[in-house]
């Protein structure tokens, strides 16, 4: 009886995990436009602006002609930007007073201006910045893609999730931060297994580095496959579509899944991941990143 009780409390204690017992800070309602996510910010008392939420921008970005009618002060020292594209973007660092979103307000945001003319252009949609890692750190941020809600927690929603065994529609994975991008080390591809960056500022599911096209031998697929133009912080590039047999992730298999396959020398070449996971993926989930405990959640919501 002391075994069977013991074992009834430990299966309420593993269930308890995964329902989300926290209530959030706040949340806010987002736009899903061209599968990005779109939402309202006031910079320095002044907006809204139309900005972007990107997991894998680091720091944050403000677009150049927003940061000149803001009047603010950028460094003297520019560098190219990272990203896709075959252009160079040349970004400055700047300091943002306040950066509010909603109720919550952040001071002193460490940013970069860049030209994003070419991102308004793709999107229909005049966008003014992007929240990256600067205002993210030290959050738990809550992407609800279902209900197009943004929610952010003081607790993580899910207590000690990474400690239990993941369920069909509830995993959790610990995730590095390498190059200003969350990483993941555990994605299977056709059967192989690859290192995924999660990228919420990515509208395709599932893309592949040139690295990854090698190792897969998927290079005859690349060829026979008609180029597709795609933009990114550098600009526009080409890139590829096909099939890939099969993708795994923790206890979600999909199987004939299309994939976008990027060329060398489109700004994807030597990085940390073989696999590029968007927002076309997570659409299907509330997605939770823990930046305090470095876990990521994926609900699957039926």
């Amino acid at each position: 009886m002391k075994r069977f009780a013991a074992l009834i409390l430990f299966l309420l204690a593993a269930t308890a995990v995964f329902s989300q017992s926290a209530k959030p800070q706040f949340e806010i309602p987002f736009e899903y436009i061209h599968h990005q996510i779109v939402v309202q910010v006031t910079l320095g008392g002044k907006g809204p602006f139309s900005m972007l939420v990107d997991t894998n921008t680091d720091p944050s970005a403000i677009d150049a002609s927003t940061a000149r009618e803001l009047g603010l002060v950028t460094g003297n020292k520019g560098g190219p930007a990272t990203g896709g594209g075959t252009e160079v973007n040349i970004v400055y660092p700047v300091r943002l007073a306040s950066v509010e979103l909603g109720s919550l307000v952040t001071k002193d945001v460490a940013a970069a201006t860049i030209d994003l003319t070419k991102i308004s252009e793709r999107m229909d949609r005049k966008i003014q910045g992007v929240l990256g890692f600067s205002f993210l750190k030290d959050r738990i941020i809550q992407i609800d893609y279902p209900n197009l809600k943004l929610k952010v927690f003081a607790e993580s929603p899910y207590p000690r999730i990474q400690f239990s065994a993941n369920t069909v529609n509830t995993i959790a994975f610990p995730f590095k931060r390498e190059d200003g991008e969350v990483i993941i080390d555990s994605l299977y591809v056709n059967n192989q297994k690859m290192r995924a960056a999660l990228d919420t500022g990515s509208s395709g599911s599932f893309s592949l580095t040139p690295q990854a096209v090698a190792l897969l031998k998927l290079e005859e697929q690349v060829d026979a496959a008609e180029p597709t133009t795609s933009v990114g912080y550098n600009g526009k590039y080409e890139s590829k579509q096909g099939i890939l047999n099969s993708v795994r992730l923790g206890r979600i298999t999909v199987e004939s899944v299309r994939a976008d396959f990027w060329l060398p020398k489109t700004g994807y070449d030597n990085k940390k991941f073989q696999v590029n996971i968007g927002n076309s993926f997570f659409e299907d989930f509330v997605m939770t990143f823990d930046f305090k405990n470095k876990v990521v959640v994926f609900e699957k919501v039926d």
